[in-house]
């Protein structure tokens, strides 16, 4: 059974863990309906260091097959792709000439802040404009966030502004802390993964 770089902060916060595709995850925090709730109506935050991810790069890149099932790809430079995925479509990378590809899933702590104040915490702890016009929906960019390098993901929920956020594992718990407390006049709470299964649908 894997712990994310969380785990600590699951059990301080109260958390109701669940077995999830081999990770133990918040199933709720208090209650999954109020989360989700509340999440709709102001701002939560979410780990999913559970998400598959993939590190690729090289000038193969440019043909490389599509994709298929929950996989994205996120450009995040020259010759350089994040690939995301549910680890329920179990994709693997396959070797492609003139693309290396890195399963990254451990290394990153990866967090789902969420809501319609979810702009409103982001511009608290980073500069990058994150914008409707500037970060639209599967947008990608780069930035320090609460004085760590992050990768920052645009990915709504059905109609919910969301952000997947990228930190170096060993930060993970940090950059937890910062969010929640930069999060605190928009009432951001933690929720876990019943919460998110209602905002998704």
């Amino acid at each position: 059974m894997k712990r994310s770089a969380l785990f600590n902060q699951y059990r301080r916060h109260g958390a109701t863990l669940t077995d999830h595709f081999g990770w133990q995850v918040p199933a709720y925090f208090k209650n999954g309906a109020d989360e989700a709730g509340h999440v709709t109506n102001s701002a939560g935050l979410s780990d999913e260091s559970w998400l598959l991810k993939f590190d690729l790069r090289g000038p193969g890149l440019e043909r490389l097959p599509a994709l298929g099932g929950s996989a994205r790809s996120w450009t995040l430079g020259p010759r350089r792709l994040l690939v995301t995925a549910v680890p329920e479509d179990r994709i693997e990378m396959v070797q492609h000439p003139g693309v290396s590809s890195t399963e990254v899933t451990s290394v990153y702590a990866a967090f789902l802040l969420a809501g319609p104040r979810s702009r409103d915490v982001l511009r608290k702890l980073s500069s990058l404009n994150v914008s409707e016009t500037a970060l639209p929906d599967f947008g990608c960019g780069q930035s320090s966030l609460a004085h760590v390098h992050a990768i920052i993901l645009r990915q709504d929920l059905a109609r919910c502004p969301a952000f997947h956020l990228l930190v170096s594992r060993e930060y993970g718990e940090s950059v937890w802390d910062s969010i929640l407390h930069a999060g605190e006049e928009f009432h951001l709470t933690p929720f876990g993964l019943q919460a998110r299964q209602v905002l998704a649908s």
